[in-house]
């Protein structure tokens, strides 16, 4: 008994020490999901903007894929990515814009992009206005061994762009799960800005969803980004460090919208 108790509490305490690291909200859902049946889960959504028409920026040329758009032709393709048919199907019905990578002529990553007045959220059945400036995106999806090679600039700054000037829309807005630092620190450093927060409570496969709008350069970023903050932090942060990073590869924070009205 000793051998395994000296063994496994090192093992514990690591273990501890990963999900204090990890936002509170991650491990209630961990738990939550283990529950037979999963009659509960509570989530958080943050809706992001991006004003303007994304530029042409240097991390769009990286990498030998090529993005194009995503037919019906490629639904056995999409669903070698992610094993979504049904979902896919629905979304070419509905005639929400498709962008693929491909590369060695295997698709690698893809993206969805919704123009239609109203878009219901999958998994909560949460509605998201999407006004008539305005493209929403949503979905994005990169193999694992691909997902360093640039393809996030190209679905942005090569399809949408194009999208964005064919259907003469100035804003992009999306959604980014609570927890996810990735995803938000790449959309905040691109140029994105919080603007809502919806809180998300599912009781056997029923959701009800509560939105707060977040106002304002000032508004306060989630505390599981990095610490905190907060939006115009954030910003003066990028500004801080370009310099520097110019010096090696550019910053995700140096996109910068093409016709985006001006600050005064």
């Amino acid at each position: 008994m000793l051998p395994i108790l000296r063994t496994s509490w090192p093992a514990l305490v690591t273990r501890v020490r990963l999900l204090r690291r990890r936002p509170l909200l991650l491990n209630v859902r961990s738990l939550l999901q283990r529950i037979p049946f999963k009659p509960l889960d509570v989530n958080c959504l943050y809706l992001l903007e991006y004003v303007g028409i994304p530029p042409e920026h240097p991390g769009s040329l990286r990498g030998r894929a090529e993005v194009r758009r995503g037919t019906l032709e490629d639904l056995d393709a999409l669903t070698q990515c992610q094993d979504k048919r049904l979902a896919f199907l629905n979304r070419f019905k509905a005639n929400d814009q498709c962008a693929v990578a491909v590369l060695d002529g295997r698709i690698v990553g893809y993206q969805w992009f919704c123009d239609r007045p109203l878009y219901v959220e999958e998994r909560y059945s949460c509605p998201i206005e999407v006004p008539r400036d305005t493209v929403y995106e949503y979905d994005i999806f990169i193999v694992p061994e691909h997902r360093l090679a640039g393809l996030w600039f190209k679905f942005h700054c090569l399809y949408l762009r194009d999208l964005m000037g064919r259907l003469d829309r100035q804003r992009v807005i999306g959604l980014v799960d609570y927890g996810m630092r990735l995803s938000m620190n790449t959309h905040l450093r691109f140029g994105f800005r919080l603007f809502r927060r919806v809180l998300v409570i599912q009781i056997f496969g029923k959701a009800i969803c509560v939105g707060r709008a977040i106002r304002g350069d000032r508004a306060s970023l989630p505390r599981w980004i990095s610490g905190g903050g907060t939006a115009e932090s954030r910003g003066a942060e990028r500004a801080e460090s370009g310099s520097r990073a110019a010096r090696t590869e550019p910053a995700i924070g140096a996109a910068r919208a093409t016709n985006a009205p001006r600050s005064t």
